[in-house]
């Protein structure tokens, strides 16, 4: 085994020399601690408090605690450590959602939350543990280089397992930096990289860890030509049209929202409101805002949906669908009026939409009183919805966080829209993020993303990623704004995670030449 691990401290003189045996001699309940205080600390970075160097200081301890770790398995649990402290805070609007609308009592609630959170965290073990090995085997290659790859791949799992949960990815830590205009060049896995790299390399210098020039002249790179992309913008997509747009938000309580008294009601209140905005070409109501089914509500709306079209209005509302065979339920988006289009949710909230392993874990919820739902996703190639000459690509929900399948939709949509309820998160944390990640949508597509809740937070974001137009949470309400439509393509949106891909491997190429040519040099 090299004698880079664990750190030798003989070999260290200096400042370097003392963050090592400072890591080194901490007990370990205490590097546990500061990992855990150092994840917290994270959260900082994203949405509503938007302190962006909180994420980066939780990537730096994450990979010194890595790097001085002396076995990969050490290693392994001080990932989990970071993991543990970011996505306990991160993630603390679970507990809201299972508490208060879940049926079953706070110490199940915090339990059930605790599990979620141990889940995401075997991602950052695995990541932490998979660096240190290669670290380990392959130390002509740099320390940064190694983490960055090894997190990515362990955020790609993540996102994808069980339907993946993409949430707090790395790149949603630079709406405030010079970062954020590489969104329509990489996506929000280019901005994940860099923050990864900028972090790991900042810590490799600290540990004065060797062949760390070539990672170093790519992050100055990157930070300097995201600076000239700031104050120097490429302008990637055309605008072609305005959409006068009025979104309704009903502010209904999640506890009342399913209650059979409450279905007329609201859907009076959407429908008058409606009326008092017939000079908008497009009126959005939440998702699920009606909730009879489709074929029950149809019928009624027949005269209503006319009245839309002889208005030129169209009409895009959150509706449950009933297959023919009367068997199975789908979230869907319902276009009506001035348009038409039916769009069932492909991507099904495990345990709130749907339940894993249900034959399985079914039995178990039952026990502790939890409802299930049993939506059935829809297919993966579904068109965009019409709004008079215009194409909209739909998502509900939790859909948005998905940046593959947004990118897909984004070529024959002239805007983007997402419907929300997020009255399941209460006044925590959770709708602010969900916000914040539309946001990223709409900078990567270079599309106006037209956001309906619930509860809030109801808002029109920019094809730049800024929000236009804003109502207050908790409030029954009305937004109007003039959206508008754009042409066009963003390098990200046609190349996807490829410039990404090409970035680490261009770092891994020149890293090994340049270690070759050290060493050539030094046996002359």
């Amino acid at each position: 085994m090299p004698s880079s691990h664990p750190i030798s401290t003989n070999q260290k003189t200096g400042w370097e020399s003392r963050i090592s045996t400072l890591l080194l001699k901490l007990p370990t309940k205490i590097i546990y601690l500061l990992g855990v205080s150092a994840g917290a600390l994270g959260v900082t970075s994203f949405a509503p408090f938007h302190f962006w160097p909180g994420y980066f200081i939780s990537l730096i301890v994450f990979s010194l605690l890595v790097i001085s770790s002396p076995t990969a398995k050490e290693a392994s649990w001080r990932g989990s450590s970071i993991a543990l402290g970011f996505f306990g805070a991160g993630v603390s609007w679970v507990y809201v959602s299972i508490a208060e609308y879940g049926q079953v009592g706070g110490i199940i609630a915090a339990t059930i939350t605790f599990a979620f959170v141990v889940v995401l965290c075997v991602f950052w073990a695995f990541s932490a543990w998979l660096s240190w090995r290669l670290i380990d085997r392959f130390s002509q290659i740099p320390t940064s280089l190694w983490i960055t790859l090894s997190l990515l791949l362990g955020e790609f799992f993540r996102g994808t397992f069980f339907t993946g949960f993409p949430w707090l990815l790395p790149g949603y830590a630079v709406e405030n930096t010079w970062l954020f205009e590489l969104l329509p060049l990489g996506g929000i896995w280019l901005t994940s990289a860099c923050v990864i790299l900028t972090s790991s390399l900042i810590a490799s210098i600290l540990l004065k860890k060797t062949n760390q020039l070539v990672i170093l002249l790519a992050v100055l790179i990157i930070w300097l030509g995201s600076a000239f992309l700031t104050y120097s913008p490429i302008t990637w997509v055309q605008q072609t049209g305005t959409l006068k747009t009025t979104l309704v938000q009903g502010n209904i309580k999640q506890d009342e929202k399913w209650l059979a008294r409450m279905a007329s009601q609201s859907l009076a209140y959407y429908q008058q409101t409606t009326i008092e905005h017939l000079d908008s070409e497009l009126i959005v109501w939440p998702e699920t805002a009606i909730t009879y089914s489709l074929p029950q509500i149809r019928p009624h709306l027949k005269s209503f949906s006319e009245e839309l079209a002889k208005s030129n209005t169209t009409l895009i509302t959150g509706v449950p669908d009933l297959s023919p065979n009367q068997q199975d339920y789908y979230n869907a988006i319902w276009a009506t009026g001035d348009g038409f289009g039916l769009y069932y949710k492909r991507r099904l909230v495990p345990f709130g939409e749907y339940i894993p392993l249900a034959s399985y874990v079914g039995p178990i919820l039952d026990v502790f009183g939890m409802p299930m739902s049993a939506f059935k996703s829809g297919d993966s190639n579904q068109p965009v919805l019409q709004v008079g000459e215009w194409g909209i690509a739909p998502f509900i929900c939790y859909e948005i966080v998905y940046a593959e399948q947004v990118r897909k939709m984004v070529r024959d949509s002239d805007f983007l829209i997402t419907i929300s309820n997020d009255a399941w998160f209460g006044s925590s944390i959770g709708p602010w993020q969900h916000l914040q990640i539309a946001q990223f949508r709409a900078k990567e597509s270079g599309r106006y993303v037209i956001r309906a809740t619930n509860t809030g937070i109801t808002a029109f974001i920019d094809e730049q990623g800024q929000i236009v137009a804003q109502a207050p949470q908790f409030k029954q309400t009305t937004l109007t704004a003039e959206a508008k439509a754009f042409t066009g393509i963003t390098p990200y949106v046609n190349w996807g995670y490829w410039p990404t891909l090409l970035l680490l491997i261009s770092c891994m190429v020149f890293s090994f030449l340049s270690g070759l040519l050290v060493r050539r040099k030094s046996k002359q």
